[in-house]
């Protein structure tokens, strides 16, 4: 029996030696040297170091498969300015197996240029709470989203149009303005070239109402008047002019003319004038005749005359 127990047992490793063994999963080990390189906003380049027994590549972007690659190289497009990338590849066979993932890169894709700088700012005073802002267009590859208004350095509004109204200033006061163009990446331009403008001064009071003249005598007119409504800041006196010519300042509401020529007819207005020292507009003139003069012309002396009697 010992003689046919080794014969089964030299048969078993014969056979078993023979029989094919099963075949390993594709095992290159992970591609090295992997590079990614910027090729402008939209782009980027990948390349590594070639793996020997493989049939191709699988590229990766932020843990996504996004391509296969025959080569050692691949760009990456359609991509997003100022955007960052984490890419990987791997190998494969002929039967599809797939290797290990490569060490992962970091990327960021080139920015679009920021926008042109606005030009031709002009600011137009209209009043004395309101400067106007006008420039030109920027140019932007991704658009402009919006224009940043600064004022005296300090960014005070956002506009998409290239107008802009800037209101409840100071009256008699100066402003600096700025306009920069922001597009649609957040991207903002530099700066365009300073504006200024002075806003007006406030108003003065509003003219004095019912104005009427009386002749006096001959030569003297009386004028009398009522304040005016409202005004921003209290009137302290009046103007008074006489044929367009100023004749005097009162702080009441009348005034005696004197001095004049008989028969002769004045126009007169009158301003308010304010705690400020501003004067307002003219009232609506009115006008007077002064009398005819009393003065009595003696009679010329007779001539001719002789005494008669005796």
């Amino acid at each position: 029996m010992r003689p046919v127990r080794l014969a089964i047992l030299t048969l078993l490793i014969l056979t078993a030696s023979t029989v094919a063994k099963p075949r390993t999963a594709f095992d290159p080990g992970k591609p090295k040297e992997l590079k990614a390189e910027a090729r402008g906003p939209y782009a980027v380049d990948l390349d590594w170091k070639n793996v020997r027994g493989s049939e191709g590549y699988y590229v990766y972007r932020d843990g996504n498969r996004v391509a296969e690659a025959n080569s050692s190289d691949y760009r990456d497009e359609g991509l997003q300015p100022a955007t960052t990338y984490v890419y990987q590849v791997s190998a494969f066979d002929d039967d599809g197996d797939e290797g290990d993932l490569s060490d992962p890169v970091q990327v960021t894709t080139e920015a679009l240029p920021a926008p042109t700088v606005p030009t031709d700012l002009v600011a137009t005073t209209v009043g004395p709470y309101r400067i106007d802002l006008q420039w030109s267009p920027s140019a932007s590859e991704s658009g402009i989203a919006f224009y940043r208004v600064f004022r005296d350095g300090d960014a005070v509004a956002t506009t998409g149009a290239t107008a802009y109204e800037d209101s409840n200033l100071a009256p008699e006061t100066s402003y600096e303005y700025r306009v920069s163009a922001v597009d649609r990446l957040d991207q903002e331009s530099g700066l365009s070239e300073p504006a200024a403008a002075v806003t007006e001064m406030e108003p003065g009071p509003p003219p004095p109402r019912n104005l009427a003249a009386v002749a006096q005598s001959a030569i003297q007119i009386n004028l009398s008047w009522s304040p005016p409504v409202a005004s921003i800041y209290p009137v302290q006196g009046y103007n008074v002019y006489r044929d367009g010519e100023p004749i005097g300042f009162v702080v009441s509401t009348a005034f005696a003319d004197a001095g004049l020529s008989a028969e002769t007819t004045y126009g007169y207005t009158v301003s308010s004038v304010d705690t400020r020292g501003v004067e307002g507009e003219l009232s609506v003139e009115v006008a007077a005749t002064t009398d005819t003069s009393t003065d009595v012309i003696p009679p010329a002396p007779p001539t001719g005359l002789r005494l008669v009697g005796g």
